[in-house]
């Protein structure tokens, strides 16, 4: 006979703590990504997009003809309202993740507050644990912290540039000075 009572509460170790995540999905305005997700996914889908526009910009920029100026214009204009619609998307979902409706995008519109709004979804953490737009993303995979350290590294490739090419040249210059009598 079983000596335990049917009114006895169940032996599951419940803890206060549960922690809830997804895996977000690339293509929906739905749920939450956190920064380096939001750099991964906006440097990434840039970088699809541009693989399209270039040989299509080569094509229409290589055959005469007034047709063919049109499509390429056509084409560009499709190439900016898809880098705006992917850009909201992502920003939206990077807005929830920091508890913040969608409608903060909005701030984009305004000038110098759309830096402050860059800023902020960039640099701010987001929220910890589930939040009123869903449960926080799971951890980012290898592929996602490549694609979100392209930026960055670019930038500082840019910056190191800007500093010694002039330098080169100025070095450059003085020694031809100094080897002519």
């Amino acid at each position: 006979m079983n000596d335990q009572s049917p009114y006895t509460a169940p032996g599951a170790a419940l803890s206060e703590h549960q922690e809830e995540s997804y895996q977000p999905e690339f293509l929906t305005f739905k749920g939450r990504i956190g920064r380096l997700r939001y750099l991964a996914y906006s440097v990434g889908i840039q970088c699809l997009l541009m693989l399209v526009l270039i040989p299509v910009g080569g094509v229409f920029a290589t055959t005469s003809g007034e047709g063919s100026s049109i499509f390429g214009l056509i084409g560009i204009g499709l190439f900016y309202v898809a880098t705006i619609v992917f850009s909201v998307m992502f920003a939206k979902r990077r807005l929830n993740d920091l508890n913040r409706n969608g409608w903060w995008l909005l701030l984009f519109i305004v000038p110098l507050l759309n830096l402050l709004i860059a800023i902020y979804l960039i640099f701010f953490p987001g929220t910890q644990g589930v939040n009123d737009y869903g449960p926080a993303p799971c951890q980012n995979s290898l592929g996602v912290k490549l694609l979100g350290l392209i930026l960055p590294i670019i930038f500082v490739i840019g910056i190191v540039a800007a500093i010694a090419i002039p330098a080169y040249q100025q070095y450059a210059t003085a020694a031809q000075q100094s080897q002519m009598p």
